[in-house]
């Protein structure tokens, strides 16, 4: 008798039966998947199909995408964005924060936007280095179109167009910090209680803690502002 071939025995590793069982289903339904495209097909051991981790978080969301309503056509759209690079959070039809809103104008239009004669190459290489703008040819991409609204009000009320670049550098080391200490009490307080959790349950706290992260970080810098500007103000 001719021996059954053999795979790796790589933890990570799934013969399809135990692709199925790991996740809760039947082993035709992993191959329905894979039929319709939903599900990528495995690599070759030999003549063994052997699957990963990424089946299995694919056949996760698949079963979670489900329970909320979506059909199989439904889902097979939603995963065609999400591997074209759609957020998870726009997947799962969640979004506590806001996207980018990527601006395209003229390199002439953006000097004359953000100062005229007070900006030089120098200032634009630093906005580069920051990745808030990049040049193509004789255009001016932005990544955020709202850093140039932003940047033009305070150049309007005679902030210099180096001192904005350096308080953005300055804020944005700040924010990081900020969410870094979110991110860690995600991860050592919440994270722990939610492993047995449906994806879309899980996408919901994190979406709420972005929330309140933003809510509270808004609510502490009104306070520092207003004990601060009040040695301006006549009592």
């Amino acid at each position: 008798m001719t021996a059954a071939p053999q795979r790796s025995s790589n933890a990570d590793e799934f013969t399809v039966d135990e692709l199925a069982r790991e996740v809760g289903t039947m082993t035709t339904t992993v191959r329905m998947y894979q039929a319709k495209r939903l599900l990528a097909p495995p690599s070759k051991q030999g003549r063994v199909a052997v699957y990963d981790r990424s089946h299995v978080d694919r056949l996760r969301l698949i079963a979670d995408l489900q329970q909320r309503g979506h059909s199989l056509a439904g889902i097979a759209d939603l995963l065609e964005s999400h591997d074209r690079g759609a957020p998870m959070s726009e997947l799962l039809g969640l979004r506590s924060w806001s996207e980018p809103e990527p601006l395209r104008l003229p390199v002439a239009e953006l000097f004359q936007r953000l100062g005229g004669d007070q900006i030089n190459p120098e200032l634009i290489a630093r906005a580069m280095a920051a990745g808030l703008v990049h040049v193509e040819a004789s255009d001016a991409i932005m990544s955020d179109r709202r850093f140039l609204e932003i940047g033009e009000a305070l150049m309007k009320l005679g902030v210099h167009p180096a001192t904005v670049l350096d308080e953005w550098n300055v804020l944005a080391t700040a924010m990081a910090t900020v969410a870094d200490r979110f991110v860690d009490l995600f991860e050592s307080q919440l994270l722990p209680t939610l492993q047995s959790t449906p994806l879309p349950e899980v996408a919901a706290v994190l979406d709420r803690l972005a929330e309140l992260a933003r809510n509270v970080t808004i609510t502490a810098l009104d306070t520092a502002l207003r004990v601060r500007a009040e040695r301006y103000l006549p009592r």
